[in-house]
């Protein structure tokens, strides 16, 4: 027995509790490369398919509004209408028959086409909106993976130390079960205890497995380099501002908020384009026809012209055209308060996840605070332990057990600040500001 204490003396009391304080280097450090948080973003926003998906769908947003603007040029048209008739001289397609045709239009007035026009602007403006939310929602994604990865490595480093206190532990217990001074209940905890480090280990490498494939598939990075990683920081002063200023501020800079808005005035001229079915149409028209001899005009008319055209001005006023006017804007209508109505959802919504994410970052900040106090605590414990132990004024399980309990702040503290980075990206992500950081 006395071997026994002696051995497990000399293991507590060579542990050096400065050096397990330290941030453990990530796996493979030594010939890794070293990816920081901005770099793992960057990446991500510079390949992320969602981003290149949203700026495909921007760019026909643009098409469509400069298909929408050539509605207002004009509109030239040239052709032919051959033809053979015999008799009097018949039209095709509205047209006598003519070698060669030219037909021009230039709208004049229409109030239709100007606000389909506006509406057209406006698409275009929520299109561009959508780029933005894809970067904000993949810089958050990447960020998160950062964090798990990071977190996860530094935990392991201290799970491997709890894991070599609790064997220790086992052995201990057991030899006392040989000797008689100890229960079969004790080697049954502690082999459960064992056990419970293990199912940990387990989880905090699956951890580390999971977030760098996550990591390398959104980054671009290959699987024959080797990540390392440091502590995760958003150094932003958007983070100290208050809860209405961040409201205040996304209600310019939010993506989704952008979109909505530019989708209801989009509505909005919709709605004065039906109504301007309404309202009379002018055009300027004109039009050419190169007349043949072979369509027997000179028999049928006193003068023959080979050179024909027209020059005029068309006007038109709607005056029934049965419901379909009428119809089309009361729909148009419907869309508009349909479009307003999710406005004003979308900012209550983002009011209320501002707040809720303040409020949860305030909460991670505290519990990040208590587990630093804590470390810092458990450390001062162990330290009085190990002068406890070497003066012989306690036994070898209080050592283990003050080393124990502060393995276990460590590992806290290490949940706490990834938790505290994490909410941070939440806030920031709720305001829509995160990409922009990086």
């Amino acid at each position: 027995m006395n071997k026994i204490l002696a051995f497990l003396i000399s293991l507590l009391v060579g542990w050096s509790p400065a050096f397990a304080l330290q941030d453990t280097p990530a796996q493979g450090a030594g010939n890794g490369t070293l990816l920081t948080l901005q770099d793992a973003v960057r990446q991500a926003l510079a390949r992320g398919p969602d981003v290149l998906l949203a700026q495909a769908e921007a760019v026909k947003a643009v098409e469509a509004l400069r298909e929408t603007r050539s509605i207002n040029l004009p509109q030239v048209i040239v052709g032919t209408g051959l033809a053979y008739n015999n008799g009097f001289p018949l039209s095709i397609e509205g047209a006598a028959p003519s070698i060669i045709q030219l037909g021009v239009s230039q709208p004049i007035f229409s109030k239709k086409n100007r606000n389909l026009v506006r509406e057209a602007e406006e698409g275009s403006k929520a299109g561009a909106a959508g780029p933005d939310g894809a970067r904000n929602g993949l810089a958050a994604r990447a960020a998160i993976l950062y964090s798990e990865l990071h977190g996860a490595r530094l935990a392991i480093p201290i799970l491997e130390e709890q894991r070599r206190t609790v064997e220790t532990s086992r052995q201990a217990v057991e030899a006392l079960l040989q000797a008689g001074k100890a229960r079969a209940l004790d080697l049954a905890q502690a082999r459960v205890a064992v056990a419970n480090i293990d199912q940990q280990l387990l989880v905090a490498r699956e951890r580390v497995r999971i977030a760098e494939a996550g990591l390398r598939e959104v980054s671009g990075i290959s699987g024959e380099v080797t990540i390392r990683t440091e502590a995760p920081r958003l150094n932003s002063e958007l983070l100290a501002q208050s809860e209405e200023a961040l409201y205040q501020r996304a209600l310019e800079v939010h993506p989704e908020i952008r979109e909505a808005e530019a989708t209801l005035r989009a509505r909005e001229f919709h709605f004065e384009a039906e109504q301007g079915e309404r309202y009379p149409q002018l055009a300027i028209v004109s039009q050419y026809a190169l007349f043949s001899r072979t369509n027997n005009y000179q028999d049928y008319f006193n003068r023959f012209t080979r050179n024909n055209y027209l020059l005029g001005l068309s006007v038109q006023f709607p005056i029934f055209n049965g419901f379909r006017t009428s119809a089309r804007v009361a729909e148009s209508r419907q869309d508009t308060e349909v479009a307003r109505l999710r406005l004003q959802r979308l900012k209550s919504d983002l009011k209320l996840n501002i707040q809720r994410n303040a409020s949860d970052l305030r909460v991670a900040a505290g519990a990040a605070d208590l587990a630093r106090l804590e470390v810092e605590a458990s450390e001062e414990k162990l330290k009085i332990s190990e002068t406890l132990m070497e003066a012989g004024r306690i036994d070898p399980r209080d050592l283990e057990n003050a080393r124990a309990q502060w393995l276990g702040k460590r590992l806290t503290a290490v949940e706490a600040e990834r938790t505290l980075f994490e909410r941070q990206v939440a806030l920031l992500q709720a305001t829509g500001s995160l990409a922009s950081l990086f």
